[in-house]
């Protein structure tokens, strides 16, 4: 074989090879389940947990956050059923009072902190 030969084929190896790989990443892509991509600041949470957030977000971020300590205490995974913590808030012990928030409203908000 000559070297002119020699070179060709290593060509057309290289083309075959690039060739190859473009076309099975094209393949492979469209038959796996793809992950949703998350960039900085970006959370996915269900439509249940949105009313939630939009109900944490209007009356307890003031003073609490879900992983950390605020003014109040840390709020991710507290351990009250809706009925308790609706009575809680609605009573003097806790400042200050939310009697306009209802017993859904509560579950909302309890469904949101939960994991």
């Amino acid at each position: 074989m000559s070297l002119k030969n020699k070179i060709f084929a290593s060509y057309v190896v290289v083309f075959l090879m690039i060739m190859l790989m473009l076309f099975s990443s094209a393949l492979f892509s469209e038959t796996t389940k793809e992950e949703p991509r998350f960039f900085c600041g970006t959370v996915n949470i269900s439509k249940e947990q949105r009313a939630g957030r939009k109900l944490f977000n209007a009356n307890c971020a003031s003073c609490h956050r879900l992983g950390k300590p605020a003014t109040g205490p840390a709020l991710r995974g507290v351990k009250f059923d809706s009925l308790s913590l609706h009575k809680y808030l609605s009573s003097k012990k806790h400042q200050p009072t939310f009697p306009q928030l209802s017993i859904e409203q509560v579950n909302e908000i309890l469904k949101y902190t939960k994991d």
